[in-house]
Order: C-alpha cells, then structure tokens, then sequence
C-alpha cells in the first residue's frame, strides 16, 4: 500500500472504510458486499436484543427469561 493511498483511507469516514472492506471482501461485487453488510448488521440487531433481554432479567428481575441467572 503506498502512501497516497494510506493518507486517502485515513482521510475517509469510518462508514466509507467498512463499506471499502466489504467491498474488498466481496471481490469488487458490490451487490455481494451490500447483502453481506445488511446480513451482518441484522445479525447484530438480534444478538444485541438478546442481550438486551439478558440483561433487563439477570440485573432488574434476578433472573432469565427461563428461570436462569
């Protein structure tokens, strides 16, 4: 990687260098990477939510959803 091209990513905004990555990853297929960014960031929507849930049990209730801390 050569300078200009350092100095042109660090210049970017963190969404513009996530979207390069996925771009990258997908070898260029643009389509590709916009399906796996959407599929990551639905992912997270649900990993975050069970978590969320997690939490409102274990800290405020003292307990899971399903009888477990």
């Amino acid at each position: 990687m050569t300078a200009a091209q350092i100095a042109e990513i660090a210049a970017m905004g963190e969404a513009e260098v996530i979207a390069l990555a996925y771009e990258d990853a997908a070898n260029g297929d643009v389509r590709r990477a916009l399906r796996h960014a959407i599929e990551d960031v639905l992912s997270l929507e649900t990993r975050l939510a069970v978590a969320e849930r997690r939490i409102s049990y274990g800290y405020v209730r003292g307990a899971g959803p399903e009888g477990d801390a």
